[in-house]
């Protein structure tokens, strides 16, 4: 019987929770946001973004040449790559905080990931969501 075995299996691989038990799981790529990058609400006027920006920028790192590709960090230099990647989060944060229209499109799909992130409400309500 190709069933059981298969039953078998799930239940081996899962603890014995059933299918609909299971949630699924999404790994959470919001963090950190651009606020977060910067050390703003996310209710900040332009004028809080250009002055966390002017007081974020003389600690970051010159940017890559343009289209150069990120070097592999070499053992002991780890902190130095990551400060790099650091620098350019905080250069596209900057550049897509002051942009209102990319402002716009990133407040929306950031606000769409959290609603994902949400669990499903519970009750008659949860069924007609699943619906």
């Amino acid at each position: 019987m190709a069933g059981a075995g298969l039953s078998a299996l799930w239940r081996s691989l899962t603890g014995g929770a059933s299918e609909r038990s299971l949630a699924p799981v999404r790994a959470l790529p919001i963090e950190p946001t651009h606020y977060q990058c910067l050390g703003l609400p996310e209710d900040c006027t332009l004028a809080e973004v250009e002055i966390a920006w002017h007081q974020i920028r003389p600690g970051l790192l010159p940017a890559r040449a343009p289209g150069a590709r990120p070097a592999l960090p070499l053992p002991g230099q780890e902190d130095a790559h990551a400060e790099q990647t650091r620098s350019d989060a905080c250069r596209l944060a900057h550049a897509v905080l002051t942009d209102p229209d990319r402002r716009a499109v990133y407040d929306a799909w950031l606000a769409h990931e959290r609603a994902l992130m949400q669990p499903p409400p519970s009750g008659w309500m949860g069924w007609l969501a699943g619906r």
